[in-house]
């Protein structure tokens, strides 16, 4: 990989990261309403989930992608839902903790595959490496030596 093409991908994976999207507010409303210690799992599963989707891409799931648009976009609404579906639980979670009391504390495998879901779901990442990547990188040129 030549290197000015490793600078332009990681000034875009900058800025992409600079942007929040649905997984950026997903951690924050979980640092909020379970707290910062609490997260590490969902934080994990996001660090995976982007492994993930860099991985697909350069093996060649954007011709896949391309070919099977409609699962995508199925999948990418899985993830509105699952937002949906998290936005509506904090919404209607009962109000009265003590002061100084966290609310009950959800087990590190129902955060990670929370962080998970809402990762592989993210359009933003989708897109970000399936469409995104391959016009920066020669993707048939990539190895893992590099």
């Amino acid at each position: 990989m030549h290197p000015t093409s490793l600078l332009i991908f990681a000034a875009a994976l900058f800025v992409a990261a600079g942007s929040p999207g649905p997984s950026i507010a997903a951690l924050v409303a979980r640092v909020i309403s379970k707290g910062f210690r609490d997260v590490f799992p969902f934080l994990l599963a996001m660090w995976i989930g982007e492994g993930i989707w860099l991985s697909l891409a350069v093996f060649g799931l954007a011709i896949v992608a391309q070919t099977f648009h409609l699962a995508f976009v199925v999948v990418k609404w899985v993830g509105v839902a699952y937002l949906a579906y998290l936005a509506w639980k904090m919404w209607t979670a009962p109000v009265d903790a003590k002061e100084g009391e966290m609310p009950r504390e959800d087990s590190p495998a129902k955060l990670f595959f929370a962080g998970m879901a809402v990762t592989l779901g993210n359009p933003k990442i989708m897109m970000f490496y399936l469409a995104l990547l391959p016009t920066i990188i020669d993707l048939a040129s990539v190895s893992i030596v590099g």
